[in-house]
């Protein structure tokens, strides 16, 4: 099976990740938090290093580093998260 690579796409204020071959969408905010950065002003920047992710929400000089597998977890958990609520 051949290796699929992680990438990002930004569309207005929503972020789509490919991860694992897996889609995830959440918004800019919700990237945010999950980041565990500060809310802020959307505009945001995506950098993919082999399996690196690097965001720069440039408006207010944010900045936060992740490996394409921290984010999955963190994604799935949120995602776990949000579905036990409803």
């Amino acid at each position: 099976m051949s290796k699929s690579y992680p990438s990002a796409l930004v569309t207005g204020r929503k972020v789509l990740f490919r991860l694992d071959g897996e889609v995830h969408e959440i918004s800019q905010s919700e990237l945010r938090e999950v980041l565990g950065l500060p809310s802020g002003p959307s505009g945001l920047g995506i950098t993919v290093y082999d399996d690196r992710f690097e965001f720069e929400f440039a408006r207010d000089n944010q900045t936060a580093q992740i490996t394409a597998k921290q984010l999955k977890r963190r994604l799935v958990k949120r995602r776990e998260t949000a579905l036990s609520r409803t």
